[in-house]
């Protein structure tokens, strides 16, 4: 094939999955769905370290709202393989928006406490679980196997871009009007984009027929991950990024209040340049189509999510920061995509939902992550720790190139 053939071929798969309408549709209710996914996270941390100044509650309740995703996960993808995936969603976002909606009043009326904010962040933490297994297998279910990088990708631009947005409105809300705001524009960001979903018409031309029963579809796919060695290699990898990279998202409202003195306005910046950088990496990568060796890229990929944390923890001004925390979020998009495509190729067709379900549970273990590193943050300080977090993350990425030729060949 001579290069011109070659980038017709590109070509044709960037633009191909734009030509299905439910694709475009479901990119565009993810927008407004990672406006209140993003938002909630910044209004759930700053109002945690309002009420109760320690970096180690921000911590627990970020690991509160996380911690469905490890016990959830394998169920919700049982459940996305066996019920319709547009149903699914679309009640999920019915949900969010009632909790949304139930945290503005009760912030209007003056009642929340730590004690009412943790449960109802429990359960927010689970409907947010169940809607990601679900929108990441249906995507396939709509582009197809042959599409599924191009696809996974343009759905992960929708989430920065609308994570994005939703950044920038909840810190200058937050910093100008109050919690109580910001959570009801959350609550229309969840609204249209339950309207959007609502115009879906069609299960996907790779959808799985489903009909076997929630527990059976557990079983078999533990039988999976026990018979496939590189599966559970996977999970296990993305686990740990969870713990000593994701993790550290705990310490934002710390560094922007007590380390750089910006506020929730410039948190709200900060979360903005957060998605930001993800948008930009996304962007860069979607013209390349279905990469080869996904499997190198994804471990070179941590190793600059290990490196860009480095550099934050010794940022000096908000403007280096806001440089480092670009660098940061393109390799967390990068390494979400990666791993989230190379899980779903891992697996035959009927066991895809699960597949993301596997994923679900290995992001799952960042309340492990929020715990220690606003525990060790306690300590040691803000700066000190990102840099701990950034070097074991090099370490882990270089060990796993180093004795795993399986994960560098997919």
């Amino acid at each position: 094939m001579n290069p011109s053939d070659s980038s017709r071929t590109v070509g044709s798969q960037r633009g191909e999955v734009l030509k299905y309408r439910d694709f475009r549709l479901l990119c565009l209710a993810t927008i407004f769905d990672a406006i209140g996914f993003m938002g909630d996270n910044l209004i759930l941390g700053w109002l945690i370290l309002d009420l109760t100044d320690s970096t180690l509650m921000v911590g627990l309740g970020l690991a509160v709202r996380h911690a469905p995703a490890f016990f959830l996960g394998l169920f919700a993808g049982a459940v996305a393989d066996t019920k319709d995936r547009r149903t699914i969603m679309r009640l999920l976002t019915v949900g969010n928006a009632f909790i949304a909606a139930s945290l503005a009043a009760l912030l209007v009326s003056g009642q929340i406490q730590m004690w009412i904010l943790l449960p109802i962040a429990v359960v927010g933490g689970a409907l947010g679980t169940m809607n990601q297994t679900a929108r990441q297998a249906f995507a396939w279910d709509i582009v197809g196997q042959r599409n599924v990088l191009s696809g996974l990708s343009f759905v992960s631009l929708s989430m920065r871009f609308g994570g994005m947005i939703g950044a920038l409105a909840v810190g200058f809300v937050l910093g100008r009007v109050g919690p109580s705001a910001a959570y009801s524009l959350l609550t229309g960001g969840y609204l249209v984009s339950l309207v959007v979903l609502t115009m879906i018409r069609s299960r996907g031309q790779a959808a799985p027929k489903g009909g076997q029963p929630v527990w059976e579809s557990v079983k078999e796919f533990g039988s999976e991950l026990r018979r496939n060695g590189a599966l559970a290699l996977m999970v296990l990898v993305v686990g740990l990024v969870e713990v000593l990279g994701f993790s550290t998202q705990v310490l934002m409202p710390s560094l922007a209040r007590d380390i750089l003195n910006v506020g929730a306005e410039g948190l709200g910046i900060m979360g903005a340049f957060n998605s930001g950088g993800g948008l930009i990496a996304i962007a860069l990568i979607s013209p390349l189509g279905e990469l080869r060796r996904q499997g190198l890229a994804f471990l070179a990929v941590i190793h600059v999510f290990g490196l860009s944390l480095v550099l934050l923890g010794l940022a000096s001004t908000f403007y280096l920061a806001l440089g480092a925390i670009l660098l940061l979020s393109g390799s967390m998009a990068l390494s979400d995509l990666f791993s989230q495509t190379l899980m779903q190729r891992l697996v035959p067709n009927e066991l895809r939902g699960r597949a993301m379900g596997a994923w679900v549970v290995a992001v799952g273990t960042s309340p492990l992550g929020n715990l220690q590193i606003g525990a060790l943050a306690s300590v040691i300080g803000v700066g000190l720790t990102l840099v701990s977090q950034g070097a074991a993350l090099m370490v882990l990425g270089a060990t796993t190139l180093a004795v795993s030729a399986r994960l560098r060949k997919l």
